[in-house]
C-alpha cells in the first residue's frame, strides 16, 4: 500500500502516532476501486456506506432536480466537486447510516480506495489514535465548506475568481455548467464572466 498508494501511506504518517506497520495494517482494510466517468457511485435515498479516498479522477456531490428528458437538459444542482487526494462521504448518511439526499457521480475516470463504514468502526477500536486523525479532517472539511459558503456571499465575478484559486485546474476538466451551479450562477452569466476575467489577467 505504501508503494501504491504514497499520498495516503504519508497522510496517516504525518500524524506521528502510528508506526509503519500500523498504517500498513489500517490501509489493508481499504479496497481499490475504478469508476468511469458517468458513474454514479452513490444515488439519491441510497445510504452511504463508504469513505472514498480519490486517488486520480473527479467526483460531484449533486441534487436531481426537474431532468427535461425531451430536450436531454441536465438540471442538476453541483453541491461539491472533489478531486484528487481529496476524502469523500456524505455526512450525515455515512455516519447516521440514513438515506442520502444527494447523489455522487464521477466527471473523470477515477481511481479511488474504499473502507466501509463497519470496518472503519472497527479500525476505531482497534486503534483509538485515529479519533484523532478523524477530528482533524473533520476540522479540514469545516474550513473549507466555511470558505466555501463565505465565497458564495460575494459577487458572481469573486465566486469565480476563488474557485480558480482554491479548485485549481479544475476549471479545464470540469463542464461549465456543474461549476456555474456549484457557484449559484446563470450559465450563461458564469460564461460572460470568466470571459471577462481571462481577458482582464491576459493584460496583467
Amino acid at each position: 500500500m505504501k508503494t501504491r498508494v504514497p499520498f495516503l501511506f504519508e497522510f496517516f504518517s504525518s500524524f506521528g502516532v502510528f508506526t509503519d506497520a500500523e498504517i500498513e495494517q489500517i490501509l489493508a482494510q481499504f479496497e481499490p476501486a475504478s469508476y468511469r466517468k458517468g458513474t454514479i457511485i452513490l444515488d439519491i435515498g441510497q445510504i452511504n456506506d463508504k469513505l472514498i479516498y480519490i486517488q486520480k479522477g473527479i467526483l460531484r456531490e449533486y441534487s436531481d432536480q426537474d431532468q427535461d428528458q425531451d430536450q436531454d437538459q441536465d438540471r442538476t444542482t453541483t453541491y461539491w466537486l472533489m478531486a484528487e487526494n481529496e476524502f469523500q462521504y456524505v455526512a450525515d448518511s455515512f455516519l447516521d447510516q440514513i438515506p442520502s439526499t444527494v447523489a455522487i457521480d464521477v466527471l473523470e475516470n477515477a481511481k479511488v480506495w474504499t473502507i466501509t463504514k463497519q470496518k472503519l468502526d472497527r479500525l476505531y477500536e482497534e486503534y483509538p489514535q485515529l479519533n484523532l486523525i478523524s477530528k482533524k479532517l473533520l476540522e479540514r472539511n469545516i474550513i473549507k465548506y466555511e470558505a466555501f459558503i463565505l465565497a458564495l456571499r460575494q459577487k458572481r465575478d469573486k465566486r469565480i475568481e476563488w474557485f480558480n484559486k482554491y479548485h485549481r485546474g479544475l476549471a479545464n476538466r470540469v463542464r461549465y455548467k456543474h461549476i456555474a451551479t456549484y457557484l449559484n450562477i446563470p450559465p450563461e452569466e458564469f460564461s460572460r464572466i470568466r470571459t471577462k476575467i481571462a481577458k482582464q489577467e491576459q493584460k496583467k
